[in-house]
């Protein structure tokens, strides 16, 4: 005799709690990299996105550890931009270009 949807879900339910935790490997997103080693960005927007990629590649290419991020406005404010500087020299630039005409004149 066939079991309903109901009887198979229970004897499902029944085999996973017997299951415990250590008898499979977990995956983490990160690899072997340790929680404290994982930065976020703040906001939620590209700009945190930005900031993100730009303070790992400021530690990464030159050793800076780099807290607050200052965005100068260009052509207007969906137009800005973000330096890393030393001695007056730019190491590092990004650019937040948002709207589709700001788009096609950055390009």
């Amino acid at each position: 005799m066939a079991k309903s949807p109901q009887q198979i879900m229970g004897s499902l339910i029944m085999e996973q709690s017997d299951l415990a935790s250590s008898d499979a490997a977990v995956d983490t997103l990160f690899g072997d990299m340790k929680e404290k080693e994982v930065r976020l960005h703040e906001g939620a927007s590209s700009d945190g996105y930005l900031a993100h990629i730009f303070r790992h590649k400021a530690e990464e290419l030159f050793n800076k550890d780099v807290r607050v991020l200052t965005y100068r406005t260009l052509r207007n404010k969906d137009f800005q931009e973000v330096t890393l500087e030393r001695e007056e020299e730019v190491l590092l630039r990004f650019e937040a270009v948002y709207g589709f005409r700001n788009i096609q004149k950055w390009s």
